[in-house]
This record gives C-alpha cells, sequence and structure tokens, in this order.
C-alpha cells in the first residue's frame, strides 16, 4: 500500500530550535521523528513526503529512503497538503504526520481493518481533549471532528493521532469543504464531510501517543522511542550499537571519566568529566566537559562546559558555559554564559554574571 507522511511544517511551538530544522528532523532518540515514522510505514510500495519548510533538508533523507518529496509550497493547512498527492496517488493509501509519536505497530493495526471501511483514523485518549480535533462517535464509527472545543463541551476523550487510511473520495471531500477559520484546508473536516456523506470512517484506539509539538512533549516522545528501541520494538538508530543498560552509542564517542546511566543516545560526541543520566541524545559533534545532563538534547555542533542541563534542547552549535538550564530551548549559535535559567527560550547570547 503507498504511504505518504506530512512534514511540511515548521514547528513553532519548538521554536527557536526549530530555526535549524523543520520539527520532524530535529534530532531525538538517536535519529528524527520522520526517520522513526518513514520506517514504521515503509514496504516496498512508493512512498511520499509533503515537504515545504526547509524541503532541502529532506533531500539526502530522500536519496537514502527511497522515498519521493511532494512540494507543498506555502503550507495552508494538512488538506491542502493532502490535495498535493491527487497526482501520485491513484488507490487507498496510509497517511502518516511525520511529527508525532506513534506506537510501532501502528500501520498494522489500520491495514488489518482497511476492508471494513471507507476511511480510518487513528485517535488516541489524552487528558487534555480540548487541545486537539475531538472525536465525535455514533455506531462506532466518526461522526465528527471538533476542532479544539472549548474546554468541558468536548464530545470524547479521544483526539486524531496523526496516522489514517484514506480512499480516493478523499480528494473529493477536500475539494468541497470551506476554508477554515484559520485560513486552512484542514483534512479533519474533509473526514467529517465524507461521515456526514454515508461513508463509514473507522477508529482504530492508539496508545501511548504523543503530539511532540512542544519542547515538554517532544522529550516524553524521545523517552518512549528509546523504550521502544530497547526494547526490540524499533530498528536501533543507524550508526548506533545497542550495549548493556540501553545505551546506544557510536564506535566513534570519545568517553573520558565520565558516568554514564541509559536508556541514552552519545553519537560521534567527545564527553569528559561529566555525568549523563537517562533520556540524553547526543548528536554528532557535541561535545560535553565537567558537566551533568539529563532528560535533554544536545544538537550537533553544540558544546556544553561546566554546566548543568536537564528537561532542555541545545541546539546547533550552542556554547553553554557555567550555566544551569531547566525546561530552557535555545536558538541555534547562541552562547551562554555563567547563568541560571529556569524554563524559558534563549534567542540570543546571554552572560548573567561578570
Amino acid at each position: 500500500m503507498k504511504a505518504a507522511l506530512l512534514a511540511a511544517g515548521k514547528g513553532n511551538r519548538l521554536l527557536p530550535a526549530t530555526e535549524a530544522r523543520p520539527k520532524p528532523l530535529l534530532p531525538i532518540a538517536g535519529s528524527t521523528l520522520f526517520e522513526y515514522n518513514l520506517i514504521t510505514v515503509k514496504d516496498e510500495s512508493p512512498i511520499y513526503a509533503v515537504v515545504s519548510y526547509k524541503k532541502n533538508l529532506f533531500s539526502k533523507l530522500s536519496e537514502e529512503y527511497g522515498f519521493s518529496l511532494v512540494d507543498q509550497g506555502a503550507p495552508l493547512g494538512t488538506g491542502h497538503a493532502v490535495l498535493r498527492l491527487e497526482e501520485f496517488i491513484k488507490e487507498s493509501f496510509l497517511l502518516v504526520y511525520s511529527d508525532v509519536y506513534i506506537p510501532p505497530k501502528t500501520k498494522d493495526l489500520i491495514i488489518s481493518s482497511a476492508d471494513k471501511y471507507d476511511h480510518i483514523a487513528a485517535v488516541s485518549p489524552v487528558a487534555r481533549p480540548w487541545e486537539f480535533g475531538v472525536i465525535d462517535l455514533k455506531d462506532g464509527l466518526l461522526n465528527r471532528i471538533v476542532e479544539k472545543p472549548d474546554k468541558g463541551k468536548e464530545p470524547s476523550n479521544l483526539v486524531i493521532a496523526g496516522a489514517f487510511y484514506l480512499s480516493q473520495t478523499i480528494f473529493d471531500y477536500l475539494k468541497n469543504i470551506r476554508i477554515s477559520p484559520r485560513g486552512e484546508i484542514e483534512l479533519t473536516d474533509a473526514l467529517t464531510l465524507a461521515a456526514r456523506n454515508g461513508e463509514k470512517v473507522g477508529v482504530i484506539e492508539i496508545s501511548p501517543w504523543v503530539d511532540a509539538g512542544r519542547p515538554s512533549d517532544f522529550l516524553k516522545a524521545q523517552r518512549l522511542l528509546f523504550q521502544d528501541v530497547i526494547a526490540g520494538y524499533r530498528l536501533k538508530p543507524k550508526n548506533f550499537e545497542l550495549e548493556e543498560g540501553g545505551i546506544l552509542i557510536s564506535e566513534k564517542a570519545e568517553l573520558v571519566n565520565s558516568e554514564i546511566l541509559g536508556p541514552l543516545a552519545i553519537g560521534q560526541c567527545e564527553v569528559a568529566n561529566s555525568k549523563l543520566h537517562p533520556y540524553v541524545y547526543l548528536e554528532d559533534g557535541s561535545k560535553v566537559r565537567s558537566s551533568k545532563l539529563e532528560n535533554s538534547i544536545a544538537m550537533k555542533g553544540s558544546s556544553i562546559n561546566s554546566s548543568e542541563v536537564k528537561d532542555s534542547l541545545i541546539t546547533d552549535s550552542s556554547i553553554i558555559s557555567r550555566s544551569k538550564l531547566m525546561s530552557v530551548v535555545t536558538a541555534p549559535s547562541v552562547r551562554m554564559n555563567d547563568c541560571s535559567i529556569i524554563k524559558g527560550k534563549l534567542w540570543k547570547d546571554r552572560t548573567c554574571f561578570t
């Protein structure tokens, strides 16, 4: 079955990290969300990726994995992205948002029920459904999707999880829906229209699921991916070996006098006189010296010296010295010296004490 991934968005809630790369290509658990989801849906059938923001960054992956790029142009909503696929896909297909965590067996669950329905939407129960597109069911089928209803007025706690089986009629519905209040063509509106026109739109419940849009949720997705890899539910990321204790490590990693507590991933990095707690990912080219890291990501070329970093994203080529960060996201190539920051975004260089 042909498959497509939507990867056109920037990821505004993850700014300023997404100044460097689109959200699906940010490093996570030794790889990227895009690659994890691509491998989840990949078989011998053609795969397409709809891209827009920093689309050139997908070119190398396209050659490596053998999928085709479809340029969305101006990103005008999920439905607009799906419409770009019409000329390439002439049969029912699998669609996945590339910036969410879905369980490894999601594809199998959807395909096993494909012959029962015209369309299928994967859904997941959440604690705050009013923040998402919420499912209203009728006789076990999707009746409608309510986008971000007022708190307390949501029809269920089940929300759209970003994985679908869609038949060709979806393109007709996408051409006949109104532009949403935020000026976009919404796939969820097309599925609601399909249901109103008598098509059987099934729902498949999956869990755990994470919309990795916020920094804390992105790190939650990383924890789940680490657990999947260690349990053998997903392939280990390329260029890593899995060692005892859930440690994913590159053979070119340099470790000197450091304590390493898995699960975590260490790329082609230098780590000296430091302590790495669980759920850390050091991307290739990063350096950590005399520091303590926990539940954080240090992206390529970043340097962390004599610092403590927790629950944070340190973006490409940033330099953190003699600082303490908790729940912080940095822009690329910033320098921080002698600072203590709890929950914030660092857009430019900062020196706190001199």
